[in-house]
């Protein structure tokens, strides 16, 4: 039974670690789950927390002593970087298996949050520069709209570098960014480029896009997280909102009216080009997002996956519902690299691999071509919502299969060959969790 400074202490630390969590991104159910296990590890049973995206209310009842913290969130400002992530998500794992004492996890979550970027203000333009190229190789365009893509990746580079340390800007740099971009593109349709206006735009500002927001949200909803994925659920919407008008003012303001759909040019780049792209798009984002560097090669094998199940699910079906094997493939890689290969936490190989199933995207062309009145309303919202359903279905069937295949205290018949090799090396509580 903890003394009451040290339930103080504990108390302090969780709401904290939760604060660390969402800002993290982690899912609503998750956070509570790693709260719950960390206060019965530390002798607190009858610990209750309700966590929402803005809010965490933690309660302690031992029957002797009632203590309720209600805590706003996420902690501190701005979106965590993947060392961060990394960090917030080492020090959950640890403190759930009791290795971490709630005094040293508190000391840990400040280390975190002053952790500096790893390559400074060079390695975020270049990283960012590299990651809207690759994704401009993944979309085949011609060269002179990839020569296009990079200098606008280069502009919302130097645009962000500006004005990263400043977080009052966070909010509008999604309006500010697509609108300077839009002018930009806008010009080059004076000056005789013709590519579609997509293709040109959603490179440089895919990390705008809310994909792994909208996702979550729709998985948040089908565990019964109403008000958890509802929130999220709006709170991506919004987001592709200010996006769309954004990029409805720059062309309105410098182009006269959001082009026609171009017809895209035969002679495109070459048929392997967009597989260097997802290799690129990982380099990119381990720069621009500063990972840690025995991340990357992680990173970069859950992107593959990812891309390896969207794109040959594509040899046999069209549109959106690609996007449900990637998700599949892509979440069963990240549970495999972090349990069984002792690779980084899921949340940091698979967060990329969102932008790669691109719901976001879908989400931006529907909202400006709703606003636009380019195609009908009802198709749009058709196509965002069962893109959205597609990537979350495939995330719970890719770790239910993980649970069903590779769980080891479930499954028998991979036991007597990996369990002997592996159980002098793994730490207690190292497997998920039966639900």
């Amino acid at each position: 039974m903890p003394s009451p400074s040290e339930r103080q202490v504990l108390l302090r630390f969780l709401s904290h670690l939760g604060q660390a969590e969402l800002a993290a991104g982690n899912a609503a159910a998750l956070v509570e789950r790693d709260l719950g296990q960390i206060a019965k590890r530390n002798g607190v049973s009858g610990m209750t927390a309700s966590v929402l995206p803005t809010v965490l209310f933690i309660q302690l009842d031992d029957g002797q002593e009632h203590t309720m913290r209600l805590t706003l969130g996420p902690y501190r400002a701005g979106a965590l970087r993947f060392d961060q992530v990394e960090g917030v998500l080492h020090i959950a794992r640890e403190a759930r298996s009791g290795k971490l004492t709630p005094a040293d996890g508190l000391r840990r979550l400040e280390a975190v949050w002053r952790m500096k970027h790893r390559y400074g203000d060079l390695g975020f333009v270049v990283g960012y520069l590299i990651t809207t190229m690759g994704v401009g190789l993944m979309l085949r365009p011609t060269w002179q709209a990839l020569g296009v893509v990079a200098v606008l990746g280069l502009f919302c580079a130097l645009l962000l570098v500006a004005v990263r340390r400043q977080p009052a800007w966070n909010a509008v740099m999604p309006v500010v960014a697509a609108f300077l971009l839009s002018s930009l593109v806008g010009l080059a349709y004076k000056l005789g480029v013709r590519e579609p206006a997509m293709d040109l735009l959603i490179p440089p500002l895919i990390v705008f896009l809310p994909g792994s927001v909208l996702t979550v949200a729709v998985v948040e909803l089908a565990f019964a997280n109403i008000v958890s994925g509802a929130t999220r659920l709006v709170a991506g919407f919004a987001q592709l909102v200010l996006l769309a008008f954004g990029l409805l003012g720059g062309f309105r303001t410098f182009g006269g009216e959001v082009p026609e759909t171009f017809e895209r040019e035969p002679l495109r780049l070459a048929w392997w080009l967009p597989w260097l792209g997802v290799l690129l798009f990982a380099l990119g984002l381990h720069l621009y997002k500063s990972s840690r560097p025995r991340s990357l090669i992680w990173m970069t094998c859950t992107m593959v996956m990812a891309y390896v199940g969207q794109t040959v699910s594509g040899l046999v079906i069209e549109g959106a519902s690609t996007a449900f094997f990637g998700a599949a493939v892509m979440t069963l890689t990240a549970l495999l690299i972090e349990y069984r290969l002792k690779g980084p936490p899921a949340l940091v190989t698979f967060l990329p691999a969102f932008w790669l199933l691109a719901p976001g995207s879908f989400g931006l062309v529907s909202v400006a071509g709703i606003a636009t009145d380019q195609g009908t309303t009802a198709a749009h919202i058709l196509e965002l919502l069962f893109t959205l359903t597609a990537i979350a279905t495939g995330c719970l069937i890719g770790a239910f299969a993980y649970s069903g295949l590779f769980h080891a205290r479930r499954v028998y018949w991979w036991k007597r060959d990996m369990l002997t090799r592996t159980s002098a090396l793994e730490p207690p509580n190292s497997f998920p969790e039966p639900k």
